[in-house]
């Protein structure tokens, strides 16, 4: 089962990366509407490691998360800021955010990309109503999205790796195997940490 859904995400992928520069745009295109559209990229982002590599992954996903992030700040800002008041405006957990945001800048952003603190759709949405700047937010999004980002497409190269191996998996070097599972525990153990001590710090700004 879990051989099938990982075929079948790395052949989706490789779908888009045939369509060469077009497939990129068509990649950042994707991350940004399903961002915008309260989806998990967390698939997304798995597939850009798997085909894309890590390096290629990670900034095709960081500009998806980007613009995704951005259209939404400016859609609560500008355009639908009445209605994004009324929808959000109860919500304790926004209100506490946006107080620290008026206190603190963006820290707060950056810990919230760091902290599950909130689904990030939500946040972007309620920062629009926030008075940071958009040249503050985005770069705090951004800068607090990498740890995140570079975890799942580390474990998304991981995923292309295995599919291409195929039936030669037997062959493959066990010294790279246990390298490979080395670099995954770290990370996943890095990220866990990181996500942790952002929580902590946050709460103790929200307070």
């Amino acid at each position: 089962m879990h051989s099938v859904w990982l075929h079948t995400l790395v052949h989706w992928m490789e779908a888009i990366q045939q369509a060469g520069w077009l497939g990129w745009f068509l990649f950042v295109g994707l991350y940004a509407s399903a961002c915008m559209a309260f989806i998990p990229g967390s698939f997304l982002t798995l597939g850009a490691g798997a085909v894309y590599g890590f390096w290629g992954g990670v900034t095709l996903v960081l500009l998806g998360h980007g613009l995704g992030s951005l259209l939404s700040f400016l859609i609560a800002r500008y355009l639908l800021r009445g209605w994004m008041e009324k929808r959000l405006g109860h919500n304790k957990r926004v209100r506490a955010v946006a107080k620290a945001v008026e206190r603190d800048g963006w820290k707060i952003v950056f810990l919230t990309r760091l902290s599950p603190v909130m689904p990030f759709s939500l946040i972007n949405y309620s920062l629009g109503l926030s008075r940071i700047s958009v040249t503050r937010f985005l770069m705090a999004t951004e800068l607090g999205a990498v740890p995140s980002t570079c975890a799942y497409v580390f474990v998304g190269k991981l995923i292309g790796n295995l599919t291409r191996i195929g039936p030669d998996l037997q062959h493959h070097r066990a010294l790279e195997w246990w390298a490979w599972g080395a670099g995954l525990a770290v990370t996943i153990a890095a990220t866990i940490y990181v996500s942790i001590m952002a929580s902590r710090a946050l709460n103790q700004h929200m307070d």
